[in-house]
């Protein structure tokens, strides 16, 4: 089973989405850090409580070691967050892929060839697993990119190829 390290962007989206059951359907197994998920507001670690308890989301805890190499990695990239450093650090760890939005997370993973995704491919992942609909999809990324995270960024020209997919698969 593919192993995902999620950063809090991705998890915040789909919280406020009100996706997560849909992507806790994914055929994968999910992590997140423990620093990640001190990040969130109450209300998102509140939604996702029960895919933790139930192991669909798996919090890894970083022990004092782990600590010293996330600090490691900030050093060498102080752009970065230190949740967004346990997330690389975990995923790196872990050889597992990274979900996260943060172009500077991402561009930084993909040269430590640590393999990336982000909200794309999150919605590929649900209509091309039949686990919601080309429509519903269309409008989700409506949604994201116009009311929950408007300064997301996306490429408009891969979100319309998906509306055009996704418009044949109703």
């Amino acid at each position: 089973m593919k192993l995902i390290v999620n950063d809090a962007n991705i998890l915040i989206d789909l919280v406020d989405l009100k996706l997560l059951p849909h992507f806790f359907q994914i055929e994968c197994e999910f992590h997140t850090t423990e620093l990640i998920l001190d990040e969130l507001l109450d209300e998102q670690q509140e939604a996702l409580l029960p895919y933790i308890e139930t192991g669909k989301l798996i919090v890894d805890v970083i022990s004092e070691e782990d600590l010293a190499e996330i600090y490691t990695i900030r050093f060498s990239k102080p752009a970065l967050s230190e949740q967004d450093c346990s997330a690389f650090y975990q995923a790196r760890k872990d050889e597992a892929a990274l979900i996260t939005s943060d172009n500077t997370l991402r561009k930084f993973a993909k040269k430590q060839d640590i393999e990336v995704h982000g909200h794309l491919w999150v919605f590929d992942s649900l209509v091309d697993n039949n686990i919601i609909g080309g429509k519903r999809a269309s409008e989700k990324l409506t949604e994201l990119c116009e009311v929950v995270n408007p300064k997301l960024g996306l490429p408009a020209n891969e979100c319309q190829r998906r509306y055009k997919k996704w418009s044949k698969n109703e």
